[in-house]
């Protein structure tokens, strides 16, 4: 059990609903929910009762809920006492993303890091990769985030984020019916195709399956991927990231996709540079705020 499975216990216990918590907390209601299973199987006992109207803590779960507030109220004066040591940190830091990279690791771990290290100058905005690799190159940029692979020669590249996926599939289509969707199930079908990072990804997939895929619509805008699905004209996998699946219509059904390749996001940096104190912050920063949702996001 560790602060984090805390943090979400004490949210549930006050939201008493396990949807509004998993809003709450930013990440899905089976996320939460096994990990409030493992916290009960490790104590051997349950911390919930279940109803129709939602959830209660049980005896038990009161029991945990007081001495949780506890313990993270001793947690966060310890971080609170980090933070004063992390505000004396300064310096400027440039971090670049590969176009469509910072949508899958939305905005909050950035700010967050802003709040953290207030006299850290971050900036960072997406380009394309050959300018992404040609600042990290030349010390323009200390940070590079990456979903495709990258030359590791030449970088020290560090895989950090599995992302999940899903397919954006017409109510009526064939493939509506199945409970989750697999590389070879997309053979022979129509896909729609948004972005690069789900365009390279798939395409990857399909050929390492030995077929071409059969793309019909490929587009940047979200908005125009899901009015061709939703007029029939193909099925759409998609990478979630950090994000919800986006609230579509009655006509289009969202199913999990098992990628045949995990796409993963990377942090590089220039191999045999030494690291500023502000560049080893915020890749230390990055690897602790998504190790605990490399396995709760769906």
């Amino acid at each position: 059990m560790d602060i984090k499975s805390l943090e979400f216990f004490v949210r549930l216990c006050k939201d008493n609903n396990v949807s509004v918590a998993a809003e709450n907390l930013f990440i899905s209601q089976q996320g939460l929910s096994r990990m409030i299973k493992r916290m009960e199987n490790e104590l051997g006992v349950k911390l919930f009762r279940r109803s129709n109207r939602g959830v209660t803590p049980t005896v038990e779960g009161k029991l945990l809920w007081e001495h949780a507030e506890k313990i993270l109220s001793e947690y966060h004066n310890v971080t609170d006492s980090i933070n004063l040591n992390n505000s004396l940190i300064h310096g400027s830091l440039n971090v670049v993303l590969e176009l469509g990279c910072l949508p899958l690791l939305s905005l909050s771990p950035f700010l967050r890091f802003i709040e953290e290290y207030p006299n850290v100058d971050l900036r960072f905005g997406e380009h394309r990769e050959t300018i992404c690799q040609s600042q990290l190159s030349d010390g323009t940029a200390d940070v590079f985030f990456a979903v495709k692979s990258v030359d590791s020669e030449k970088f020290d590249v560090a895989p950090f984020y599995p992302l999940n996926s899903i397919v954006y599939v017409p109510k009526n289509h064939v493939l509506a019916k199945k409970s989750f969707i697999t590389v070879d199930d997309l053979r022979d079908t129509k896909l729609v195709l948004c972005g690069s990072t789900n365009y390279y990804t798939v395409v990857k997939d399909c050929v390492e399956a030995n077929f071409v895929p059969n793309i019909v619509v490929c587009s940047t805008d979200i908005n125009i991927t899901m009015q061709c699905v939703q007029s029939g004209l193909g099925v759409s996998p998609f990478i979630l990231g950090m994000n919800k699946a986006l609230p579509s219509s009655e006509d289009i059904i969202v199913q999990p996709y098992r990628c045949q390749n995990i796409p993963q996001i990377h942090i590089l940096t220039k191999k045999n540079t030494p690291l500023s104190l502000s560049a080893q912050k915020f890749r230390d920063y990055f690897f602790r705020y998504f190790e605990t949702r490399t396995h709760i996001v769906i």
